[in-house]
């Protein structure tokens, strides 16, 4: 039985994926399993698998039907015979020591998850990045510390976007049986915050987790062109689906109610969405944005999230820009992204 299993969902990255496996075949941790996912791709990348599997032994190829990336990390998961499982996403690469530190860190506390920080780089810009980890307390959580310090600002601090639990699988190894008894709880069709069901489950079941800080050894590629200027007219509906999920998982564990904490992330959520409205269509008329506002803003559900939000750590002119979407003060709106975003 291997001391890791490591899972990569693989689709249509045969760009990247080479630099990838390298990264991960160097881990100076020898003792691994490394299962490739291919999810359905269209692209080389499944022969690319299947050449990894026949070089080294400890690669398996799994080949499925196109189901997201959550199915395919579930698929791999399941295949996964290690004591702890990890991730990478197949355009990314590693540090050559990831594994022995989070796997040492492991073995000497007998913890259910230990989590490092990572590196976000830019495709588009090169020289622009910047780190980020979990910032509590304590690096060494048991129970009643994770009952007392993290769940009750784990999704939000009370502060916009004010997220503790850092939620990205690829920053974290887990114990595969905690791993394999909630597979179930992470729904496919989630397709944004994939990871916040995943790290909610490990999180809420975890009797001991280890966060080992200052220390970034991921390194997840972004296009920051792509992300901050395509506009999604389907978000909300996939931010509900998140919402829903969550909320879903929260009351199945029934160990810390989190939906207030949910509900304020949600809200945050919206916000980025109307403000893109604008400052992501800035050639569209006036009239045409306000009637995409007016429809995301009568929702019964975003109706109901701008009346019971409670984020008391929100700044002056966060709260006033709230009132406006509450209100439906649509130019208000419009005036305000315009004059800050331009």
């Amino acid at each position: 039985m291997p001391k890791v299993s490591i899972v990569i969902p693989v689709y249509n990255m045969q760009k990247y994926l080479d630099k990838c496996m390298q990264s991960v075949l160097a881990q100076s941790l020898t003792d691994i399993e490394i299962l490739l996912v291919d999810d359905g791709s269209s692209d080389a990348s499944p022969a690319m698998c299947d050449d990894y599997a026949k070089k080294d032994l400890r690669v398996r190829a799994v080949h499925k039907p196109n189901g997201g990336l959550t199915s395919a990390w579930k698929r791999g998961s399941q295949e996964a015979t290690g004591d702890y499982i990890g991730y990478i996403d197949s355009d990314d690469y590693i540090e050559k020591d990831m594994f022995e530190r989070l796997y040492e860190r492991a073995a000497a506390t007998d913890a259910d998850i230990v989590c490092c920080g990572l590196t976000h780089l830019y495709e588009d810009d090169p020289q622009r990045r910047w780190t980020e980890q979990m910032e509590f307390e304590t690096d060494s959580l048991r129970k009643e510390e994770l009952k007392s310090i993290v769940y009750p600002t784990l999704i939000n601090d009370g502060s916009f976007m004010g997220r503790r639990l850092q939620p990205n699988r690829v920053t974290k190894i887990v114990k595969a049986d905690l791993v394999k008894r909630n597979l179930e709880m992470c729904a496919d069709e989630v397709s944004i915050g994939e990871d916040y069901q995943f790290s909610l489950c490990m999180f809420l079941d975890a009797q001991r987790v280890e966060i080992i800080r200052d220390y970034f050894p991921y390194y997840y590629y972004m296009n920051n062109a792509s992300m901050t200027m395509r506009h999604d007219k389907t978000y909300p509906e996939k931010i509900r689906i998140m919402r829903d999920n969550l909320c879903r998982i929260s009351d199945a564990k029934n160990i810390y109610d989190l939906k207030p904490q949910i509900w304020n992330d949600y809200v945050c959520l919206l916000v980025l969405h109307v403000k893109g409205i604008v400052y992501k269509q800035k050639e569209v008329p006036y009239r045409l944005l306000k009637q995409e506002m007016r429809e995301v803003l009568s929702q019964p559900d975003v109706t109901q999230a701008l009346r019971k939000w409670d984020m008391p750590r929100l700044s002056i002119a966060e709260k006033l820009f709230l009132y406006f979407m509450k209100h439906h003060m649509y130019f208000a709106i419009w005036l305000v992204v315009r004059l800050y975003f331009r």
